[in-house]
Protein backbone atom coordinates (compact mmCIF):
# COMPACT_ATOMS: atom_id res chain seq x y z
CA UNK A 1 0.00 0.00 0.00
CA UNK A 2 2.67 2.58 1.04
CA UNK A 3 4.59 1.94 -2.29
CA UNK A 4 1.41 2.06 -4.39
CA UNK A 5 0.61 5.97 -2.41
CA UNK A 6 4.44 6.69 -2.93
CA UNK A 7 3.90 5.84 -6.48
CA UNK A 8 0.61 8.02 -6.61
CA UNK A 9 2.62 11.06 -4.93
CA UNK A 10 5.57 11.20 -7.16
CA UNK A 11 3.09 10.57 -10.14
CA UNK A 12 0.56 13.89 -8.42
CA UNK A 13 4.04 15.63 -8.13
CA UNK A 14 5.05 15.63 -11.49
CA UNK A 15 2.03 16.75 -12.56
CA UNK A 16 1.71 19.82 -10.13
CA UNK A 17 4.93 20.91 -11.25
CA UNK A 18 3.61 21.15 -15.20
CA UNK A 19 0.56 23.10 -13.63
CA UNK A 20 2.06 25.06 -10.88
CA UNK A 21 0.87 28.82 -12.52
CA UNK A 22 -2.27 27.60 -12.61
CA UNK A 23 -2.27 26.60 -8.62
CA UNK A 24 -0.52 30.37 -7.96
CA UNK A 25 -3.39 31.55 -10.10
CA UNK A 26 -6.05 29.31 -7.68
CA UNK A 27 -4.23 30.73 -4.98
CA UNK A 28 -4.65 34.24 -5.60
CA UNK A 29 -8.43 33.82 -6.22
CA UNK A 30 -8.78 32.63 -2.27
CA UNK A 31 -8.79 35.96 -1.38
CA UNK A 32 -11.73 36.52 0.83
CA UNK A 33 -10.28 36.23 4.28
CA UNK A 34 -8.09 38.98 3.03
CA UNK A 35 -10.75 41.04 1.78
CA UNK A 36 -12.96 40.48 4.83
CA UNK A 37 -9.51 41.76 7.28
CA UNK A 38 -9.44 45.05 5.19
CA UNK A 39 -13.88 45.22 5.58
CA UNK A 40 -13.46 44.49 9.86
CA UNK A 41 -9.94 46.19 10.13
CA UNK A 42 -11.38 49.52 8.83
CA UNK A 43 -14.68 48.76 11.11
CA UNK A 44 -12.68 48.48 14.19
CA UNK A 45 -10.39 51.53 13.57
CA UNK A 46 -12.95 53.35 16.11
CA UNK A 47 -12.33 50.50 18.85
CA UNK A 48 -12.45 47.25 19.32
CA UNK A 49 -15.34 45.13 18.01
CA UNK A 50 -16.99 42.26 20.48
CA UNK A 51 -13.66 42.30 22.02
CA UNK A 52 -11.60 42.30 18.53
CA UNK A 53 -9.08 44.80 17.80
CA UNK A 54 -7.73 46.20 14.56
CA UNK A 55 -4.67 43.65 15.72
CA UNK A 56 -7.04 40.47 16.57
CA UNK A 57 -8.71 40.70 13.53
CA UNK A 58 -5.46 40.97 11.51
CA UNK A 59 -4.10 37.92 13.67
CA UNK A 60 -7.62 36.05 12.83
CA UNK A 61 -7.83 36.66 9.29
CA UNK A 62 -3.85 35.75 8.25
CA UNK A 63 -4.02 32.16 10.00
CA UNK A 64 -7.93 31.92 8.48
CA UNK A 65 -6.35 32.20 5.15
CA UNK A 66 -3.68 29.90 5.88
CA UNK A 67 -5.99 27.15 7.11
CA UNK A 68 -8.29 28.01 3.79
CA UNK A 69 -5.29 27.30 1.71
CA UNK A 70 -4.11 24.12 3.60
CA UNK A 71 -8.03 22.77 3.56
CA UNK A 72 -8.35 23.58 -0.34
CA UNK A 73 -10.14 21.16 -2.04
CA UNK A 74 -11.62 20.99 -6.14
CA UNK A 75 -12.18 17.07 -5.99
CA UNK A 76 -16.12 17.55 -7.05
CA UNK A 77 -14.72 18.88 -10.66
CA UNK A 78 -12.91 15.97 -11.18
CA UNK A 79 -15.17 13.12 -10.03
CA UNK A 80 -18.19 14.55 -11.32
CA UNK A 81 -16.84 15.31 -14.80
CA UNK A 82 -15.09 11.88 -15.01
CA UNK A 83 -18.53 10.21 -13.98
CA UNK A 84 -20.05 12.22 -16.62
CA UNK A 85 -17.86 11.44 -19.43
CA UNK A 86 -16.50 7.42 -18.67
CA UNK A 87 -13.67 8.37 -17.30
CA UNK A 88 -14.48 6.60 -13.85
CA UNK A 89 -14.63 3.81 -15.76
CA UNK A 90 -10.86 3.50 -15.76
CA UNK A 91 -10.20 4.24 -12.83
CA UNK A 92 -12.83 1.50 -11.04
CA UNK A 93 -9.91 -0.97 -13.03
CA UNK A 94 -6.61 0.32 -10.88
CA UNK A 95 -5.41 -1.58 -8.16
CA UNK A 96 -6.70 1.39 -5.63
CA UNK A 97 -9.35 3.44 -5.07
CA UNK A 98 -10.09 6.21 -7.25
CA UNK A 99 -9.93 7.93 -3.89
CA UNK A 100 -6.57 7.42 -3.61
CA UNK A 101 -5.84 9.22 -6.19
CA UNK A 102 -7.77 12.04 -6.00
CA UNK A 103 -6.11 12.39 -2.22
CA UNK A 104 -2.39 12.32 -3.66
CA UNK A 105 -3.70 15.11 -6.02
CA UNK A 106 -4.49 17.01 -2.77
CA UNK A 107 -1.84 16.04 -0.89
CA UNK A 108 1.16 17.75 -3.31
CA UNK A 109 -0.70 20.42 -4.11
CA UNK A 110 -0.03 21.21 -0.32
CA UNK A 111 3.45 21.45 -1.04
CA UNK A 112 3.59 24.17 -3.67
CA UNK A 113 1.19 26.37 -1.19
CA UNK A 114 3.12 25.93 1.67
CA UNK A 115 6.18 27.34 -0.50
CA UNK A 116 4.05 30.62 -1.01
CA UNK A 117 2.27 30.51 2.44
CA UNK A 118 6.04 30.88 4.46
CA UNK A 119 6.97 34.03 2.65
CA UNK A 120 3.81 36.02 2.98
CA UNK A 121 3.45 34.79 6.60
CA UNK A 122 7.17 36.61 6.94
CA UNK A 123 6.18 39.85 5.24
CA UNK A 124 2.81 40.05 7.50
CA UNK A 125 4.94 39.12 10.52
CA UNK A 126 7.13 42.29 9.55
CA UNK A 127 4.50 44.54 9.12
CA UNK A 128 2.57 43.19 11.95
CA UNK A 129 5.33 42.42 14.67
CA UNK A 130 2.72 42.67 17.31
CA UNK A 131 0.62 39.71 16.17
CA UNK A 132 0.03 37.09 18.98
CA UNK A 133 -1.27 33.79 18.97
CA UNK A 134 -1.45 31.14 21.82
CA UNK A 135 1.26 28.59 20.62
CA UNK A 136 2.02 26.05 22.93
CA UNK A 137 3.64 22.24 22.30
CA UNK A 138 -0.48 21.26 23.16
CA UNK A 139 -2.32 24.25 21.46
CA UNK A 140 0.23 23.80 18.42
CA UNK A 141 -0.12 19.96 17.92
CA UNK A 142 -4.00 20.54 18.35
CA UNK A 143 -4.16 23.25 15.89
CA UNK A 144 -2.22 20.60 13.27
CA UNK A 145 -4.64 17.84 13.96
CA UNK A 146 -7.51 19.90 13.91
CA UNK A 147 -5.90 21.25 10.41
CA UNK A 148 -5.93 17.90 9.06
CA UNK A 149 -9.45 16.96 10.32
CA UNK A 150 -10.28 19.91 8.74
CA UNK A 151 -8.91 19.10 5.41
CA UNK A 152 -10.48 15.52 5.43
CA UNK A 153 -14.00 17.13 6.30
CA UNK A 154 -13.80 19.55 3.36
CA UNK A 155 -12.55 17.03 1.33
CA UNK A 156 -15.00 14.18 1.96
CA UNK A 157 -18.07 16.38 1.97
CA UNK A 158 -17.10 17.49 -1.61
CA UNK A 159 -16.31 14.18 -2.75
CA UNK A 160 -19.63 12.80 -1.03
CA UNK A 161 -21.29 15.65 -3.51
CA UNK A 162 -19.27 14.34 -6.69
CA UNK A 163 -20.50 11.10 -6.25
CA UNK A 164 -23.80 12.11 -6.03
CA UNK A 165 -23.17 12.47 -9.93
CA UNK A 166 -23.99 9.10 -10.07
CA UNK A 167 -27.61 9.79 -9.96
CA UNK A 168 -28.32 13.76 -10.35
CA UNK A 169 -26.55 16.05 -12.86
CA UNK A 170 -26.73 19.30 -9.95
CA UNK A 171 -23.96 17.91 -7.87
CA UNK A 172 -21.74 20.91 -8.67
CA UNK A 173 -24.86 23.23 -7.75
CA UNK A 174 -25.21 21.50 -4.40
CA UNK A 175 -21.92 22.05 -3.73
CA UNK A 176 -22.25 25.48 -4.57
CA UNK A 177 -24.84 25.89 -1.50
CA UNK A 178 -22.65 23.79 0.95
CA UNK A 179 -19.91 25.76 -0.15
CA UNK A 180 -21.47 29.27 0.58
CA UNK A 181 -23.06 28.16 3.83
CA UNK A 182 -19.18 27.29 5.08
CA UNK A 183 -17.97 30.77 4.28
CA UNK A 184 -21.26 32.45 6.13
CA UNK A 185 -20.90 30.30 8.95
CA UNK A 186 -17.25 28.88 8.88
CA UNK A 187 -16.07 31.73 10.06
CA UNK A 188 -14.60 33.58 6.95
CA UNK A 189 -17.35 35.96 6.82
CA UNK A 190 -16.92 37.53 10.22
CA UNK A 191 -15.72 35.22 13.50
CA UNK A 192 -17.94 33.32 15.07
CA UNK A 193 -17.87 35.70 18.31
CA UNK A 194 -19.38 38.34 15.68
CA UNK A 195 -22.59 36.44 15.43
CA UNK A 196 -25.63 36.52 17.49
CA UNK A 197 -25.94 34.66 20.88
CA UNK A 198 -28.47 32.19 19.15
CA UNK A 199 -26.80 32.21 15.56
CA UNK A 200 -23.56 30.99 17.49
CA UNK A 201 -24.92 28.03 19.21
CA UNK A 202 -25.96 27.27 16.45
CA UNK A 203 -22.67 27.54 14.23
CA UNK A 204 -20.46 26.43 16.95
CA UNK A 205 -22.14 22.75 16.38
CA UNK A 206 -22.30 23.00 12.42
CA UNK A 207 -19.68 21.14 10.12
CA UNK A 208 -18.80 24.33 9.02
CA UNK A 209 -16.99 25.96 12.09
CA UNK A 210 -14.45 22.66 11.57
CA UNK A 211 -13.80 23.40 8.46
CA UNK A 212 -12.33 26.66 8.54
CA UNK A 213 -12.29 28.56 11.97
CA UNK A 214 -11.58 25.81 14.62
CA UNK A 215 -7.79 25.69 14.03
CA UNK A 216 -7.70 29.03 14.10
CA UNK A 217 -9.92 29.47 17.56
CA UNK A 218 -7.47 26.68 19.33
CA UNK A 219 -4.20 28.79 19.20
CA UNK A 220 -6.12 32.16 19.34
CA UNK A 221 -6.61 32.42 23.70
CA UNK A 222 -10.41 32.59 23.43
CA UNK A 223 -11.46 29.09 24.45
CA UNK A 224 -12.12 27.67 27.38
CA UNK A 225 -11.18 23.84 28.34
CA UNK A 226 -14.40 23.17 28.34
CA UNK A 227 -14.84 25.34 24.60
CA UNK A 228 -11.57 23.12 23.94
CA UNK A 229 -12.95 19.85 24.47
CA UNK A 230 -16.79 20.30 23.06
CA UNK A 231 -14.81 21.66 20.25
CA UNK A 232 -12.79 18.92 19.51
CA UNK A 233 -15.51 16.23 20.42
CA UNK A 234 -17.94 17.56 17.89
CA UNK A 235 -14.65 17.52 15.21
CA UNK A 236 -14.25 14.33 15.51
CA UNK A 237 -18.04 13.80 15.19
CA UNK A 238 -18.61 15.47 11.79
CA UNK A 239 -14.99 13.54 11.12
CA UNK A 240 -16.97 10.28 11.42
CA UNK A 241 -20.25 11.04 9.85
CA UNK A 242 -17.82 12.12 6.94
CA UNK A 243 -16.30 8.97 6.61
CA UNK A 244 -19.43 7.05 7.08
CA UNK A 245 -22.05 8.71 4.50
CA UNK A 246 -18.81 8.23 1.84
CA UNK A 247 -18.94 4.95 2.04
CA UNK A 248 -22.43 4.46 2.07
CA UNK A 249 -22.93 6.31 -0.94
CA UNK A 250 -19.60 4.87 -2.36
CA UNK A 251 -21.51 1.24 -2.14
CA UNK A 252 -24.68 2.73 -3.64
CA UNK A 253 -22.95 4.30 -6.22
CA UNK A 254 -20.84 1.86 -7.53
CA UNK A 255 -24.14 -0.68 -7.72
CA UNK A 256 -25.93 1.89 -9.55
CA UNK A 257 -23.02 2.75 -11.57
CA UNK A 258 -22.27 -0.79 -12.53
CA UNK A 259 -26.23 -1.62 -13.17
CA UNK A 260 -25.81 0.75 -16.10
CA UNK A 261 -23.35 -1.31 -17.51
CA UNK A 262 -20.97 1.85 -16.78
Amino acid sequence: MLIKYAALLRRSFAAMLEYRAMIFIWMLTNVMPLVMLAVWFSLAEGGPIAGYSQNDFVAYYLLITFVRQMTNVWVIWEIDYEIRHGDFSIKLLHPLNPIHEYIASHITDKFLRIAVMIPLGIIAWLIFPTLQYDFTIITGALFLIALVASWIIRFLSQYCFGLLAFWISESITLNEVWFAASLMLGGIVAPLDLFPANVQVIAKYLPFRFMFSFPVEIVSGRLTQTDLVAGIAAMLGWLLASIIVYRWLWRRGLKHFSAFGA
